[in-house]
C-alpha cells in the first residue's frame, strides 16, 4: 500500500496540479487581452495598431531582463525539490533585488524614450500620437510588473501554482471594471479613450503586487531574515547565472528580432499591423496550453532533479509533450474554423479578415511546433544545457525569423503570411534540434549510471 505521504508529494507534483492553475491564470491574461482589443477597437483601428505596437515593445523589454529571472525559478524548484528551503528563501531575495533594480530602468526608459523607440520601430504616422501616450504610462510601471512576474514565479516554482492564479483573477476583474469605466467615461469618471486603459492597468497591476509581496512573505515565513536583503549571495548568485546568462542571451535576442519583426510588419501598412495584432490576439488562446504544460513541467522536472529522481524527468516530458501537441491542434483547427466570426469580434474591416484567414490555417501546423520546442527547452535548460538551447535560439531567431521575414515578407512580396511562415521555419528547426540534444543527453545519462551501478 502506498504511503499517504508520498501519495501526497506525487499529487502535489503531478503535472495536472501544477499545470491547470497555471492555464487559468494565462486564459485570464488572454480574456483581458482580449476584452481590451475589443474595448479599444471601438476607438478605431489606429487605436488597436497603437495599443498592439506598444505592448509588443513592452513585452520584449521586459523579456530581455530574463537575465536573472530564467534562473530563478529553476533554482527555486531545485533547492525546494531537494529539501534545501532556506536556500530557495535567498533564491527569491535575489530574486527581488535584480528585479528592482532592473524595473527601475526599465520604467525609466520607456517613460522619456517612448517617441524614440516607437520612431525607430517605423511605425505609421497615424499611430505614434496614441502609442505614445499609452506606452509612456504603461511602460513606467514596468518595475510593477517585474516584481509581480518575478514573486509569482517564486511561488509557483514551490509548487503552489494556485495562488499567483487567485492573484492574476483579481487583477483582471479590477482592470476589467476601471477599463470599461474610464476608456468610456461610465458614471464619474471621465472619458479617456486609449488613456483610460493604460491608466486601468497601472491601478490593477499595483494592487496586484501588494498581494503577491504579501504572498510570498507568507510562503517562507517564519524564516525570512532582515541582513538578507541588504546582501548579495555570491553563491547563489552564481549558480542562477549558469543559467540566466545563457537564456537571457535567447532573450535579450529575441527582444531585438521582435522589434526588428514588427519593423517589417509595421513598413507594411497600418491593416497589416491591425492584422497581426488581431492574429495575435487570437492565438494567445492556443498559447495558454503550451504556457500551461510547459510551465507546469518546468516546475515539476525542477523539483524531480532537484531530489535526484531522474527517472521520472524522461516520463514527465514525454507526457507533457503528447498531451501539449493533441491539445494544440484541436484548438488550433476549432479557431481556424471558426476564423470569421472570431476576428468579426474585432473589425468589420474585410481587408483585414482576407489577410488573416490564412494565416490562422498555418497556425495549424505552428503551434504543435511551438509545444515541443518550448517544453524540451525548458527541461534541458532545468538539466544544464542552457548554453545549447541559447545557441540554437538565437541561430533560430535571427537567421528564419527575422532574416526569413525580411525575405519573404518584405523582398518575396508575400506580406504577412511570409512573416508568419519564417516563424513556423524557425520552430520547427529550433524543435529539431532540442530533441535530438535531448535524446543525447538521456544516453549519456544512462551509460553513466550504468557504469555507476555495475
Amino acid at each position: 500500500m502506498q504511503d499517504p505521504t508520498q501519495r501526497d508529494e506525487r499529487n502535489r507534483l503531478s503535472l495536472w496540479h501544477l499545470s491547470w492553475p497555471i492555464g487559468i491564470e494565462m486564459l485570464l491574461q488572454f480574456l483581458m487581452g482580449a476584452v481590451d482589443t475589443v474595448m479599444v477597437s471601438r476607438l478605431g483601428d489606429d487605436s488597436v495598431s497603437a495599443v498592439g505596437v506598444s505592448n509588443q515593445v513592452i513585452v520584449s523589454g521586459i523579456t530581455i531582463f530574463a537575465l536573472i529571472n530564467a534562473g530563478i525559478g529553476v533554482v527555486v524548484a531545485r533547492k525546494w525539490g531537494g529539501g534545501l528551503k532556506d536556500q530557495a528563501r535567498r533564491t527569491a531575495v535575489l530574486a527581488v533585488q535584480a528585479n528592482f533594480v532592473m524595473g527601475l530602468v526599465a520604467s525609466l526608459a520607456f517613460l522619456f524614450g517612448s517617441s524614440a523607440i516607437l520612431g525607430y520601430m517605423h511605425t505609421p504616422d497615424s499611430v505614434v500620437p496614441l502609442a505614445e501616450s499609452y506606452l509612456t504610462v504603461v511602460g513606467a510601471n514596468t518595475i510593477i510588473v517585474l516584481l509581480h512576474t518575478v514573486i509569482n514565479a517564486v511561488v509557483r516554482s514551490t509548487g503552489n501554482t494556485k495562488s499567483p492564479m487567485y492573484i492574476t483573477l483579481g487583477m483582471n476583474g479590477l482592470h476589467l471594471v476601471l477599463n470599461y469605466a474610464l476608456i468610456f467615461g461610465i458614471g464619474f469618471f471621465p472619458e479617456m479613450g486609449i488613456q483610460g486603459t493604460a491608466l486601468s492597468t497601472t491601478i490593477s497591476r499595483i494592487a496586484a503586487l501588494a498581494i503577491s509581496g504579501w504572498l510570498l512573505w507568507r510562503t517562507f515565513r517564519p524564516h525570512w531574515v532582515a541582513k538578507e536583503w541588504f546582501a548579495i549571495d555570491r553563491g547563489l548568485l552564481r549558480e542562477v547565472m549558469r543559467i540566466g546568462v545563457p537564456v537571457s542571451v535567447t532573450a535579450i535576442s529575441w527582444g531585438y528580432s521582435q522589434v526588428i519583426l514588427i519593423s517589417i510588419v509595421s513598413r507594411m501598412g497600418a491593416t497589416s499591423l491591425a492584422s497581426f495584432t488581431y492574429i495575435q490576439t487570437t492565438q494567445q488562446f492556443i498559447w495558454v496550453i503550451a504556457s500551461a504544460i510547459g510551465g507546469g513541467l518546468q516546475i515539476r522536472v525542477g523539483q524531480l532533479f532537484g531530489a535526484g529522481r531522474h527517472d521520472e524527468v524522461e516520463r514527465s516530458l514525454g507526457k507533457a509533450i503528447r498531451i501539449g501537441t493533441g491539445l494544440c491542434l484541436l484548438v488550433s483547427a476549432a479557431v481556424y474554423l471558426l476564423g470569421t466570426p472570431i476576428l468579426s469580434l474585432f473589425t468589420s474591416n474585410s481587408e483585414i479578415k482576407e489577410i488573416s484567414l490564412p494565416i490562422l490555417a498555418l497556425f495549424v501546423g505552428y503551434q504543435p511546433l511551438r509545444v515541443i520546442g518550448y517544453c524540451i527547452s525548458g527541461s534541458l535548460n532545468v538539466v544544464g544545457e542552457a548554453r545549447f538551447v541559447a545557441a540554437f535560439s538565437v541561430l533560430g531567431m535571427w537567421v528564419f525569423s527575422a532574416g526569413g521575414a525580411y525575405v519573404l515578407g518584405e523582398m518575396a512580396g508575400w506580406g504577412l503570411m511570409g512573416v508568419f511562415l519564417a516563424l513556423l521555419a524557425d520552430e520547427a528547426v529550433r524543435s529539431g534540434a532540442f530533441l535530438f540534444r535531448w535524446k543525447q543527453r538521456n544516453k549519456s545519462l544512462y551509460y553513466s549510471r550504468k557504469q555507476l551501478s555495475s
